[in-house]
């Protein structure tokens, strides 16, 4: 099994890594040992070292609303999943909650449950290597007729997609296969309604005023300072407020759009992708804004970030203050010392050892997950630990004057210092967030909105004065209840305290702003004025004419507009919005539609209208179009060529030896690779300008003639015969580019 595993060093979880020898059955069977063996060392303070792989639910252990039940159980008549589906299930999961560190587990139980229920019905068997596009289409069948209402059914669909994604990446299927569901977002209800769903969304004008009056203010209140900052942040570029954790405080990244102005990017982590952006400031007015928010939260953040610091390089080494006990890091200590050097109050009522009790050691152990090292420490204070005492008397008073205790345990700071850590510093310190595959992370010493814990008390009624830990400034809870308000009446949000009481606002409607008003080509100049500190709207600064405005409207519609290459190239490679328009010309009555990017170019297929006809194979499309001038996607092609070559030998080697099916895999990437490096070609040629579009070349298959084909209706080689394409390369031909590349 040890050839099965690599290490992942950041959380000491191992990846379950396929052995292209074994055939599915085996893969199946080393991938749930491997979820078995992986199970107990779970997620410290998120998966609980009490789960059990037998258990039929794993709900208490860290594993949230996660019962293995079969789809239709309810509480009153529960039916359990069948054995061995069960195991193939938990082993999913496994991977999702410990590895991928992913937290909703309701959708894929189901989701599975009802792959489960489609395998039986079809096959008669719970061999889930036998799992095929029919399966999956008969469990989306059932889904959809069982939550008719919303978008339940296409959420699970959705996670049945993951599900076949990873099945195919750890190779637990007999026949590979790509597969995606067919089910779809349903209406939202009339025009009325889905207008009265937009306003809903979009943030209350009265607030954004607000936030940028008193964003725009002298500041001095620390809290102040970090929600009205976060705000800005949001409102500069369109993000979650959940992605605010990883960005650094060196996140300005400045370079030259097509006209050679300067322009603001943000270095951002993007949590729908996983990755690290550049995102563009939406507008240059919007720039001096993101200046003032680091100049405000420099003076409040710098102290944090310098400790921080000093915690990941010292992590042997007791954190200094005022009061702590001048002892080396292994003399032994009074619990009067440990109390103070853990910054514990001692009243006359409660002496040390019970304070130090009571407000350190009880709490750490009611904790479910803990290190191994701190497990070890507790055990060892509590095996020495006198829990009777002895009785003192005094001949002079009555009755009993307290209690003498013979602990045997001796406390040091280094002891302390292992406990203190793990009782005040985030589960994933020294990184900001949850480690998840292929994520590079931010430190708490480089992160913008690092302070200590306990630093903005303004906003709850238990205040921290330890300080030991640090923490995100501008989390969720602290940003909700600060924008939105709580029933509790000693915690007032920023409107209340300044005046405006039933104001509230989402952030997560300052994205639907921002998308909404770059939708409309434009964003909204009340923003662009709350947040310049302006106190009017800025419309006494335009000084456009009615035949300008009007000007302006015709250059974004479809029968009017004329949009250069150039333009075009801005677009893209600023990530704004491209419609259709700007790469086609519309026939009468088409709709300027918005069309999406995809890693090698832009796609012009209308999802909304039936599902990708190449499944996601671009380069077999002739909807791609690649943008002349655009480096990143330029980059992607060429890995894509290398990706290809490297895949073309390995084929042309088995083909060589004999292996079935190898002739034809070669044949298909050699068209592919032939594909590619024409469109590098082209991209590269100097001649060509600047945001031209270059077209792919279609294979000629689609989801209908597939499936004529499949049913008979239509032979493949009238798909073939007719595709309006160039002749396929020759072999000769392919061997020809291969030695082309290599040179």
């Amino acid at each position: 099994m040890t050839d099965a595993f690599y290490s992942v060093p950041t959380n000491n979880i191992v990846d379950y890594k396929p052995r292209d020898q074994l055939a599915a059955e085996a893969q199946l069977a080393a991938f749930i040992e491997w979820a078995k063996q992986t199970l107990p060392k779970g997620i410290p303070n998120q998966v609980h070292s009490s789960i059990c792989w037998e258990d039929g639910s794993w709900h208490q252990h860290g594993f949230y609303a996660c019962s293995f039940r079969a789809l239709g159980s309810t509480n009153v008549a529960p039916k359990a999943m069948q054995i061995p589906f069960t195991d193939f299930a938990k082993a999913i999961l496994v991977y999702r909650r410990v590895y991928s560190q992913k937290k909703v587990m309701t959708i894929w139980l189901r989701a599975l449950a009802g792959m489960g229920a489609a395998l039986f019905e079809l096959t008669g068997t719970q061999d889930v290597t036998r799992v095929s596009a029919a399966i999956c289409n008969k469990a989306c069948e059932d889904m959809d007729r069982r939550w008719t209402k919303g978008n339940t059914a296409y959420q699970h669909g959705k996670a049945l997609e993951a599900i076949i994604t990873l099945m195919r990446a750890k190779k637990l299927l007999k026949s590979d296969f790509q597969w995606t569901t067919h089910l779809t977002l349903r209406p939202r209800g009339t025009l009325k309604q889905q207008k009265a769903d937009r306003e809903q969304k979009l943030p209350n004008p009265d607030a954004i005023r607000v936030l940028g009056e008193v964003f725009s203010n002298e500041l001095t209140n620390p809290l102040d300072i970090v929600v009205t900052s976060a705000c800005a942040l949001l409102l500069s570029a369109p993000s979650r407020v959940g992605e605010l954790a990883d960005v650094e405080l060196d996140c300005r990244v400045f370079k030259e759009d097509t006209q050679g102005n300067r322009r603001m990017f943000l270095r951002w982590y993007a949590e729908k992708i996983n990755q690290v952006m550049l995102k563009p400031v939406v507008r240059p007015e919007m720039e001096p804004v993101v200046e003032r928010v680091i100049t405000l939260l420099r003076p409040i953040t710098d102290e944090a970030r310098t400790y921080a610091a000093w915690l990941e390089d010292h992590p042997d080494e007791f954190p200094l203050h005022e009061g702590l006990p001048p002892r080396g890091l292994d003399e032994p200590l009074t619990y009067a010392e440990a109390c103070a050097a853990l910054k514990l109050t001692v009243s006359n009522v409660c002496g040390s050892r019970s304070v130090f009790n009571a407000n350190f050691l009880k709490p750490l152990e009611k904790r479910k997950a803990l290190s191994p090292g701190a497990r070890a420490l507790l055990a060892e204070i509590r095996g020495g630990w006198d829990m009777v005492g002895k009785r003192i008397f005094d001949k002079d008073k009555p009755g009993i004057q307290g209690f003498a205790y013979d602990d045997r345990c001796v406390l040091t700071l280094r002891k302390l210092n292992v406990l203190l850590r793990e009782k005040y510093l985030p589960k994933d310190f020294p990184y900001t967030t949850p480690y998840t595959e292929g994520k590079a992370r931010v430190r708490y010493r480089d992160a913008l909105f690092t302070v200590r814990t306990g630093a903005l008390t303004d906003d709850s009624a238990r205040v921290v004065i330890h300080g030991f830990g640090v923490e995100i400034a501008a989390n969720a809870i602290r940003l909700t209840t600060q924008l939105g308000g709580t029933n509790n009446r000693r915690k007032k949000s920023l409107f209340e305290r300044y005046g405006y009481p039933g104001l509230k606002v989402n952030t997560h409607a300052f994205r639907h702003e921002l998308n909404t008003r770059m939708h409309e080509a434009g964003l909204s100049q009340l923003l662009i004025d709350a947040f310049s500190g302006r106190t009017s709207m800025g419309s006494v600064y335009n000084h456009e004419t009615i035949e300008d405005r009007t000007q302006g409207v015709a250059a974004y519609h479809p029968k009017t507009k004329h949009s250069t290459a150039a333009h075009r190239l801005d677009k893209v490679i600023t990530n704004q919005p491209l419609h259709l328009a700007d790469v086609r010309e519309l026939r009468e009555g088409e709709q300027d539609r918005i069309i999406h990017q995809t890693h090698l170019g832009v796609c012009v297929h209308n999802f909304p209208s039936e599902p990708c006809p190449k499944m996601g194979a671009c380069l077999d499309c002739g909807r791609l179009g690649c943008i002349k001038g655009d480096d990143v996607k330029l980059g992607n092609l060429m890995e894509e060529r290398d990706d290809l070559k490297r895949r073309l030998d390995k084929a042309m080697d088995a083909q060589s030896r004999g292996v079935f099916g190898a002739s034809e895999s070669a044949k298909k990437l050699g068209e592919k690779l032939f594909k590619c490096e024409a469109l590098i070609q082209m991209l590269e040629n100097p001649e060509l300008e600047k945001g031209a579009i270059v077209w792919n070349a279609d294979n000629g298959w689609t989801l209908a003639k597939n499936a004529a084909a499949m049913s008979g209706l239509i032979e493949v080689k009238f798909i073939e015969d007719n595709q309006t394409q160039e002749a396929l390369p020759s072999l000769d031909d392919v061997l020809a580019l291969l030695d082309e590349i290599e040179d």
